[in-house]
């Protein structure tokens, strides 16, 4: 496809309950294992049309409150994928950082995270931020301590304090902003992601599940972002 204008692609993976569902699945689970897969793709999507960055939210402050089963088998989950996949990231050149609060997660998660980030922490072609335990206020709000903190122990005056330093001290810290935010499943909000970082993104909406969002339909959200450009530049 012609190179498009994306730099960073923020997606919300929406959807794979529902799909579960829909597919008489008697786990909700099977629609997030098909989600990891159309994760992978999109990988592999954003590399062939050159896009370097892209934030996935994978797991919210919110989804905190569903069942303690769920919760378990996610994280069970999200554990194998760190594990599995992290050869192919490799040999592929994608570097995984994640981002958001992980103070609640046990120290097996912290560990199987870290070493991902540590074994893909040369990789440039591509930089993929996993947002797990991520709220956007609660990351505001947590730029907004390590600030006040700075300030007491005097090593950040207050009046120096602008928009990019501000910047510098949120879990997207040296990454540009968002252009482009595609939310899967049919809900028409952002529900908490990167607030401060979608100030001027383009939002695509679809009513695709996620684990069925193909090559056909990402190149549809890059169409909209480019015809969205085209126009602001009459």
């Amino acid at each position: 496809m012609a190179e498009n204008s994306v730099r960073h692609l923020g997606v919300i993976m929406d959807g794979n309950r529902r799909w579960a569902r829909k597919h008489m699945f008697s786990s909700v689970m099977r629609g997030h294992e098909k989600g990891v897969d159309t994760f992978m793709d999109i990988c592999t999507w954003c590399q062939d049309a050159g896009i370097p960055y892209m934030t996935v939210y994978a797991f919210s402050t919110e989804n905190w409150e569903r069942s303690q089963e769920e919760v378990a088998d996610l994280f069970k989950l999200m554990e194998r994928f760190f594990t599995d996949e992290v050869e192919t990231c490799i040999r592929r050149d994608i570097r995984i950082k994640v981002i958001g609060n992980l103070e609640r997660l046990d120290d097996e998660s912290k560990e199987v995270i870290r070493k991902a980030e540590e074994m893909t922490a040369g990789c440039k072609n591509l930089l993929v931020q996993i947002a797990i335990s991520y709220g956007g206020r609660d990351e505001i709000v947590r730029a907004a301590k390590k600030a006040a903190a700075l300030a007491a122990e005097g090593k950040l005056d207050p009046a120096d304090l602008n928009e990019e330093a501000f910047e510098g001290l949120l879990d997207t810290a040296g990454v540009p902003d968002v252009d482009l935010v595609i939310r899967t499943g049919g809900n028409m909000r952002l529900s908490n992601f990167l607030p401060w970082q979608t100030v001027y993104a383009e939002i695509y909406f679809t009513p695709i599940l996620w684990p069925d969002f193909s090559r056909k339909d990402f190149d549809e959200a890059l169409k909209f972002y480019e015809g969205v450009q085209i126009n602001k530049g009459k």
